[in-house]
């Protein structure tokens, strides 16, 4: 998914073309959609999700058209929800049965979550290898009470070529996801066993004792952290994240994923950014899209300095247009990520990760749009309530000290064996000259 640009010469669109009419007819044997619901296998996963001690959904961007009644179902059985990137703020992540988003990059508690429970509910997701680890060693206790008859892994899916694809369930239900859990939500009963409610406290004190969180820099200078933490701060406590449409876009990169960790994501389809592929300099392009399609919303851009090198031309688009898009350039003079895999898997060898970069004020500014500079801590609150509220479009660099993104999920590792904030000096090490001791084998991510 993500824009497409498809070129054709001149003399080709200009023909005229004879199109027969099987040309937009569906394929022989093809299927345009689920078919009625199998009531049976809506019951066998009901009867999973009450009889279970451990129970989580997964929920992917297959569920994000129905949030209402995701959210009905989840209140009612008391389970605990974790989303993959595309699928946050489809659960209100400030419920406290919200686990964030789980994965490589994500809470360490949803990990844990997923690694524990007896019960996984797949609802709209394919278990795309970013948040399953090495597979050998994904969902253990679900696979081993799934050998007792009391869980497993139930899969919802309206395409049904992702059952057994990544990993077989132990009930496929074909259908759209909001058809399935309206179906499901009058079968399902709030546990009231000890053992459910061990669960529960078990991911609360998971959420407690694995927080988010990042060193900060020495000398009062600021991380890509600190502006999405405080951008985030900005938007709960003006009420604009309840009483606004409030889109964010990203590049791809260290601020794409800490973008993730660091807002609280309340609205489905909110996170405009390029999972799967990751396509660097995506961002203001998304940026620009977001606004034309919703101009009456709050679009915001984290945007890493590689990624916005990258398309920053189409300033030229949001100064045309007058579209109040809210930039924000993570600027570390770095493609971070990057530095940080040649630093891990290549004992530091690196090769074009410093950017040469312009000066974003002035380029903006030349543009003819409001552009600011921040490297502070003391200046970051008041910079941060005067860009989102700048009444048209702003660019504000922030020239932030590099970091790692923790958790992290290694290569050939399972989902529960990260690296946390704890293990960042020994992965790390203590200054850009000095390498961790610990060390990386397999391939980098790519």
């Amino acid at each position: 998914p993500g824009p497409c640009h498809i070129d054709l010469p001149k003399d080709i669109v200009s023909m005229k073309a004879f199109v027969p009419d099987a040309i937009f007819k569906q394929t022989a044997g093809a299927e345009a959609s689920a078919p009625m619901l199998d009531m049976s296998q809506i019951q066998k996963a009901v009867d999973m999700i009450n009889r279970a001690k451990r129970p989580i959904f997964y929920v992917g961007q297959g569920a994000n058209h129905c949030p209402e009644i995701l959210t009905k179902v989840a209140k009612k059985a008391n389970v605990p929800v974790t989303t993959t990137v595309h699928a946050m703020g489809v659960f209100d992540e400030r419920d406290p049965l919200s686990m964030h988003m789980l994965g490589m990059h994500g809470a360490a508690y949803a990990n844990f979550a997923m690694q524990n429970a007896d019960c996984i509910v797949a609802i709209g997701s394919r278990f795309d290898d970013r948040t399953t680890g090495v597979m050998d060693k994904y969902a253990p206790k679900a696979r081993a009470a799934e050998a007792e008859g009391t869980g497993g892994i139930v899969h919802i899916n309206i395409d049904r070529t992702t059952f057994g694809k990544v990993i077989k369930p132990t009930i496929a239900v074909w259908a759209d996801s909001e058809h399935a859990l309206t179906a499901m939500e009058g079968g399902l009963e709030a546990s009231k066993s000890p053992e459910r409610a061990e669960w529960l406290k078990q991911c609360m004190a998971w959420k407690s004792a694995y927080a988010f969180g990042y060193v900060k820099a020495p000398g009062g200078l600021i991380k890509t952290q600190q502006v999405i933490e405080a951008t985030n701060a900005f938007l709960q406590q003006s009420g604009w994240a309840d009483s606004k449409d409030v889109f964010i876009c990203t590049g791809v990169g260290n601020h794409q994923m800490m973008a993730c960790q660091f807002v609280r994501w309340n609205r489905p389809r909110s996170m405009i950014t390029s999972g799967s592929l990751g396509v660097m300099g995506a961002g203001l392009p998304f940026a620009v899209g977001t606004q034309v399609a919703n101009p009456n919303s709050v679009t915001i851009l984290f945007d890493g300095d590689g990624s916005f090198n990258m398309t920053n031309m189409d300033l030229q688009t949001i100064v045309r247009y007058n579209l109040p898009v809210k930039i924000a350039v993570m600027n570390d003079n770095r493609q971070q990520m990057v530095w940080i895999w040649q630093r891990l898997f290549f004992d530091g060898r690196y090769i074009s990760v410093d950017n040469v970069n312009p000066d974003f004020v002035k380029l903006a500014q030349a543009w003819g749009m409001e552009a600011v500079s921040c490297d502070n801590e003391t200046d970051l609150p008041k910079v941060i309530e005067k860009w989102l509220t700048h009444d048209g479009p702003m660019l504000v660099d922030f020239k932030v000290v590099p970091d790692i993104c923790l958790p992290m999920v290694a290569p050939g590792k399972a989902l529960d064996e990260m690296i946390l904030l704890e293990d960042r000096e020994a992965i790390f090490g203590k200054s850009d000259e000095e390498l961790g001791h610990m060390k990386f084998e397999g391939l980098a991510p790519s």
